[in-house]
């Protein structure tokens, strides 16, 4: 098939292609029967007039149109096998996302002549990433887990097992109480000074010194006013210094039984014999945490390094596509705070074209390590298996919260080859990980 290309950069060809009359003559009956199905023409059943009748409704240039849209798709697959051929035997030729088909010559009798633009994955020239990666790996440091950690994480285990018991006493520090309370300087109640059934463990240190001390000895229904003086030190500067007015009712008490610490308790918590056995789950848990916190910055600066030193033109497509994926990720993090994207927009006082011009240095970023891990992927041929991938779907799934009857409406194909990519990413950093 006689073309031409046209390298516009390393990231976009475009193809112009010219098809003799003598090849697309053939197409035309085919092209008339597909009109005949989708249009309305009196006295004939659809699909099943002739082709002069179609002419003569829809116009020679809609069948001709027809016919070549026809030939494109059926012969698209054949020229980029052509073009990688003759243009790129031996080297990168990777087209990406939909390329844009426009037809600039058509007439009856006539060659037809059409172009392909088409978006292409940039030439990577990767450094000696097998280096960097010893390199970056060999500042590996996990912080020992301290006793501390380990008892604050026992504290939370039968804090979260603790039992509330509404008592009619005064207040006592320990108790969880909850109370409504405003707050005024000078005679005005300051803008966010008030609460109502507001819930606090009493003696935590949560609100301004001395507030606390005041509400020991209180009892539901019971009201009282006072007055502190903030200290110059304090760590809200806009109430450092002043002296503040506070007027509180106690709503509700209640005492708190946490469960003793003993082998019964540890039992209640699972396949657990003792308090040791608790204590030894809770320091591994801890230490796996850690080492999988220091993995991931591990991965994250290795791939940061490697990219640093790699030459690659970044493909304008990709880096929309990542900012429109940065959008889409804002946009469902702020539904659950109640707000539209428009109203979190009017918040930070910034436009939507303002934020992706702030963003388009972090969309580059995520875009050239992709394309990194990817280059490195083929060089090392690594192929995820489908088990591989299919454990990436499920975790995409989970992650994602997706239920069955939305996975049924989901792009299946789209999702799979995100999560090969997943999968790929995730071989590369365990052969890169290898190389310590």
């Amino acid at each position: 098939m006689p073309y031409t290309i046209d390298r516009g950069d390393a990231t976009q060809i475009t193809i112009t292609a010219r098809v003799p009359y003598a090849e697309l003559k053939p197409l035309l009956p085919k092209a008339a029967a597909k009109i005949s199905e989708e249009t309305e023409i009196e006295g004939f059943r659809k699909g099943h007039a002739p082709y002069e009748v179609v002419r003569q409704k829809t116009g020679e240039f809609k069948i001709f149109e027809e016919a070549a849209r026809k030939y494109i798709a059926d012969n698209f697959e054949k020229l980029l096998a052509e073009v990688e051929e003759r243009e790129f035997k031996g080297k990168s030729f990777e087209p990406i996302g939909e390329p844009q088909v426009a037809i600039t010559k058509l007439a009856p009798g006539e060659e037809l002549e059409y172009k392909i633009t088409l978006p292409l994955l940039p030439l990577i020239e990767l450094p000696d990433y097998r280096a960097i990666a010893k390199r970056v790996l060999a500042t590996k440091k996990v912080e020992e887990v301290t006793e501390k950690e380990v008892q604050s994480s026992l504290d939370w285990l039968r804090e979260s097992r603790t039992t509330l018991l509404t008592v009619h006493r005064g207040a006592h520090t320990g108790d969880r109480v909850e109370i409504d309370f405003s707050t005024s300087h000078g005679g005005a109640v300051i803008e966010g000074g008030e609460s109502k059934n507001h819930p606090f463990t009493l003696g935590k240190g949560r609100f301004l010194p001395g507030f606390e001390d005041e509400l020991v000895g209180m009892k539901a229904g019971e009201e009282k006013a006072f007055t502190l003086a903030v200290p110059p030190d304090y760590r809200e500067k806009s109430f450092a210094g002043k002296t503040l007015d506070f007027r509180a009712t106690m709503k509700l008490v209640q005492e708190r039984d946490m469960p003793a610490w003993n082998d019964e308790f540890a039992r209640s918590l699972g396949n657990f014999p003792s308090v040791a056995a608790v204590e030894k789950s809770v320091r591994d848990g801890l230490i796996i945490e850690r080492e999988a916190k220091e993995r991931e910055r591990l991965r994250m600066a290795t791939v940061e390094a490697i990219a640093a030193e790699t030459t690659a033109e970044i493909p304008a497509l990709l880096v929309r596509q990542e900012l429109e994926k940065m959008g889409s990720e804002l946009k469902e993090s702020v539904e659950p705070m109640g707000l539209t994207f428009s109203d979190y927009l009017t918040h930070i006082k910034k436009t939507e074209g303002e934020l992706e011009l702030e963003w388009r240095p972090a969309a580059e970023r995520r875009v050239k390590i992709a394309l990194v891990l990817r280059a490195i992927g083929r060089r090392e041929g690594v192929r995820p298996s489908e088990e591989d991938i299919q454990a990436a779907t499920n975790r995409v799934i989970r992650h994602r919260g997706i239920r069955k009857e939305e996975f049924e409406r989901l792009d299946r194909r789209a999702l799979f080859e995100y999560a090969r990519g997943i999968a790929r990413n995730e071989k590369v950093f365990e052969l890169l990980e290898q190389l310590r």
